[in-house]
C-alpha cells in the first residue's frame, strides 16, 4: 500500500475514470486497501487490472443483496456504507446477527463451501460494494493462494464470536446523523463538542449544511438533489469526508429537507438531540425515519442545562418512541460528553458487581480504588447485593458518601424481620422500607450513569433485566433471596433474587454497553472455606438452640440456615461465572471466604479486602487501556493489551 499512498491525486484519478467502476479516488483507495489485505502487496497496474474484472453495485436503505437459502453467486467487498445480515431461527423469527462495515467482506463462506446463503443481507444506508463471482474467485485463489488463508481467518473469527455470543463491538467507522428535535437546540455546537470528545479514538468531524457548502465551494451544494448517484460533485465530496474521518457527524436541519435526507441516507445511526424541557412528542423527521424500509438505529440524547443536578421525567420521552438506548449529557460538563463519546465509539467502561450478601461490601473497596485511580465508569450493572451497591453508586456517587451510607445497609435490625416461615423467613417489610428509604423516588432511566440489575422470574424461568422504573423496586426484586425474603409479584409472575439465574451478569453488560472494557468484581467464591460441623446427616434444631443458650457446654457447630440458603441460591451462577470471565477485561476476585455471607457488621473489613484486591489489577489495566485527555480519561489503548486478572486464593 505504500505505492498507493505515494501516488499523486492526478495519478489516482487516472486509475479510476472508467465508466461503471470506481467513480473517484476515495472509492478506489478503499478498494485497493481491501484487495491488498486479501491478495497481498501488488503493483498499482495489477490492482487496475483486478478492478476491471469485478462487478460494482450501489444499494440504498432497504435494498436487498441476497436472501437466506439463496444459492451462492459470489462474495462482496463493502467499500462504503453498511450492510445488515439477519437469520430466520428455528422458531421462525428473524434475528439480527450483525453488520458489515466498510473494508469488510460478506458471502465468502457460501462461496467457499458452495452452500446456500446462511442469512439475509440488505443495506442499512447508501452502500457501494464490489462483487467477486465464483469463476473469478477460483482464478484469484490459484493466482494468490494467500487469499484463501485470509478468508479462512475471517470466517474462523466470525464463528468464534458467534459461539461466544460476542459481537464486534468498537465500530471501525461510524457516521452519525444528529437530528435536533427543535430549532432552538444548538445541534451544530453539540456536534462540534462531541466530535472533539471522539477525536482520541480516531479522526472525527462535525458537518452541517453551512460547512458542507463551504467545502463544496457552492452555496447551495447541501440542497442539491439528494440522489448521489447522479451528482458526481456531491458523491465525491461525501466520499472524501467518509474516507478522511473515522467518525463523521452530520447535523441535519430541524425539519425534513434535502440536506436532512442526505444526512439520513449516509447515517449508520441517528442521534435525536433534545432539550428535556421541550415537547417530548416525536417530530416530523422522526415520522420520516419510521417510514424507512430498514429502521436506522436511533438513540436519544437529552442535553440538559448546565445547572441540572439530576435528570427527571425521562420516561415520558422514552414512552413516545422506539429507541435503542438513551443518554444524559449536561451542557458544559466535559466528563458527560466524554462518556457519550466512549459509548458511541465502543470504548465505554462497564462495571459488573456480583451478588454475595454481606461479602458484597467488597464492591465498596473496588469503588474506592476506581475513584483513586480516576477510572471513569460509564455503565453499572449488578445482581442482588451487587445491585444494591451499584444503584447506590449512581445515586450517592462518592466512596466517602457510600461508606457513610453502608452502616444503614449493614444493620440487620433494619433488614430482617422474622416471621412464621410459611412463605419466607422474613416478612420483608423492613427490607422493602429500607429500599424505598435508601433509593427514594429515583428512577433508573433518570440517572447520569446508566444502570441495570438482574432478577429471576420463577414463573417463566427467565432472567429479568431492569433498565427502567423505580430503583427501589428493581433492587428489591434483585435481592429477594428465595426462602429468606418474600418474592416480588409483577403481573402475577413471581420475581426473586437474580442470583438464581445470573449472579454475575457480564454478558448482559457486554450487550448493553457494547464494549470490551468491562471490569468484573465477583465476590462469590468458587469454593467455600471448609468448616467442620458437629453432625453428619441429621441434627435437632432444638439441640443447637439450647447449646447456644447453655454457657457450660460447647455450642454445636452447624451451618446457618440463612447462609445455606444464600449459597444454594448462588451456586449455579457461580459455575456460570467462570464462563463469563472470558468477556471481562479486568477481573477482581476479593478473597472474602473468611467472612460469612451474613457478616454484615464487618462491612468495613470486607470493603478493605475489596480495595486491596482491586488496586493492583486496576492500576495495571489503566496503564494499558487508558490515557489522560484534557484532565479526563479516555480508553484508547489497543485491543491486544493483556488482560490483568487477580483471583486471590
Amino acid at each position: 500500500m505504500d505505492q498507493l499512498d505515494d501516488l499523486s491525486v492526478a495519478e489516482k484519478h487516472g486509475l479510476m475514470d472508467m465508466d461503471g467502476m470506481v467513480t473517484n479516488q476515495w472509492h478506489w483507495l478503499q478498494f485497493a486497501r481491501v484487495l491488498v489485505s486479501l491478495f497481498g502487496e501488488m503493483a498499482v497496474n495489477r490492482l487496475h487490472q483486478l478492478q476491471e474484472q469485478l462487478e460494482w453495485h450501489h444499494l440504498s436503505n432497504g435494498d436487498l443483496l441476497f436472501r437466506q437459502d439463496d444459492p451462492s453467486d459470489g462474495m462482496y467487498i463493502v467499500l462504503y456504507g453498511r450492510l445488515r445480515y439477519t437469520i430466520v431461527n428455528g422458531n421462525g423469527g428473524t434475528v439480527a446477527v450483525g453488520e458489515v462495515a466498510p473494508g469488510e467482506t460478506i458471502g465468502e463462506f457460501s462461496l467457499i463451501t458452495d452452500e446456500p446463503r446462511s442469512g439475509t443481507v440488505f443495506a442499512v444506508r447508501e452502500t457501494k460494494l464490489v462483487k467477486i463471482t465464483p469463476e473469478r474467485f477460483h482464478r484469484f485463489v490459484q493466482e494468490y493462494p494467500q487469499m484463501m488463508t485470509q478468508l479462512t481467518r475471517i470466517i474462523v473469527e466470525r464463528q468464534q464470536r458467534d459461539l461466544k455470543q460476542i459481537k464486534p463491538l468498537a465500530p471501525q467507522q461510524l457516521t452519525l446523523a444528529i437530528v435536533p428535535t427543535s430549532a432552538t437546540v444548538d445541534a451544530a455546537r453539540f456536534a462540534r463538542e462531541l466530535a472533539a470528545a471522539m477525536t482520541p479514538f480516531g479522526a472525527a468531524l462535525a458537518v452541517d449544511a453551512a460547512s458542507f457548502n463551504a467545502r463544496a465551494g457552492h452555496e447551495e451544494a447541501a440542497q442539491t438533489a439528494p440522489d448521489a448517484t447522479n451528482n458526481p460533485m456531491i458523491v465525491t465530496l461525501l466520499d472524501e469526508l467518509a474516507a478522511s474521518q473515522k467518525y463523521l457527524l452530520y447535523v441535519t436541519d430541524p425539519h425534513p429537507s434535502t440536506w436532512t435526507n442526505r444526512c439520513l441516507g449516509q447515517a449508520d445511526r441517528v442521534l435525536l438531540l433534545a432539550a428535556p424541557h421541550h415537547d417530548p412528542q416525536p417530530g416530523s423527521i422522526e415520522t420520516q425515519l419510521a417510514q424507512f424500509d430498514v429502521p436506522l438505529r436511533t438513540e436519544l440524547v437529552l442535553w440538559h442545562a448546565s445547572e441540572t443536578e439530576r435528570p427527571q421525567g425521562t420516561a415520558v420521552w422514552l414512552e413516545q418512541r422506539q429507541i435503542h438506548t438513551h443518554h444524559h449529557v449536561r451542557q458544559g460538563d466535559i466528563s458527560h460528553m466524554n462518556r457519550l463519546a466512549r459509548r458511541l465509539t465502543g470504548h465505554a467502561v462497564g462495571l459488573v458487581l456480583s451478588g454475595g450478601a454481606a461479602r458484597g461490601f467488597a464492591h465498596l473497596g473496588v469503588q474506592r480504588a476506581l475513584e483513586e485511580l480516576n477510572i471513569p465508569i460509564d455503565y453499572i450493572g449488578g445482581t442482588s447485593m451487587g445491585a444494591v451497591i451499584g444503584a447506590s453508586i449512581i445515586l450517592y456517587e462518592t466512596n466517602a458518601t457510600m461508606m457513610s451510607q453502608a452502616v444503614n445497609i449493614a444493620d440487620p435490625k433494619k433488614l430482617f424481620d422474622h416471621t412464621l416461615p410459611l412463605t419466607s423467613l422474613m416478612s420483608s417489610r423492613k427490607v422493602t422500607d429500607f429500599s424505598k428509604r435508601h433509593f427514594g423516588n429515583h428512577h433508573i432511566e433518570d440517572q447520569w450513569i446508566p444502570f441495570f440489575c438482574i432478577a429471576s422470574n420463577l414463573t417463566t424461568a427467565e432472567p429479568v433485566i431492569y433498565q427502567r422504573g423505580p430503583i427501589w423496586r428493581a433492587v428489591r426484586a434483585s435481592l429477594a433471596i428465595p426462602g429468606v425474603f418474600t418474592p416480588v409479584i409483577e403481573d402475577g409472575d413471581v420475581i426473586v433474587d437474580g442470583a438464581v439465574m445470573d449472579n454475575f451478569p457480564v454478558s448482559t453488560m457486554a450487550a448493553l454497553c457494547e464494549s470490551e472494557r468491562i471490569i468484573g468484581v465477583n465476590v462469590s467464591p468458587y469454593q467455600e472455606k471448609k468448616r467442620y460441623y458437629d453432625f453428619e446427616t441429621n441434627i435437632s434444631g432444638w439441640r443447637v438452640f439450647f447449646s447456644r443458650l447453655n454457657p457450660f457446654i460447647k455450642s454445636l457447630r452447624s451451618p446457618s440456615l440463612l447462609g445455606t440458603i444464600i449459597r444454594a441460591v448462588e451456586i449455579n451462577s457461580v459455575r456460570r461465572a467462570k464462563n463469563e470471565e472470558a468477556l471481562v477485561d479486568v477481573m477482581v476476585c476479593p478473597d472474602v471466604k473468611q467472612f460469612k455471607t451474613t457478616a454484615y457488621d464487618q462491612y468495613e473489613a470486607i470493603a478493605q479486602v475489596g480495595y486491596e484486591a482491586a488496586l493492583t489489577p486496576l492500576t495495571t489495566w489503566k496503564a494499558q487501556r487508558l490515557v489522560a485527555v484534557d484532565g479526563t480519561t479516555a480508553c484508547v489503548a489497543g485491543d491486544d493489551a493483556a488482560k490483568p486478572h487477580l483471583a486471590l486464593a
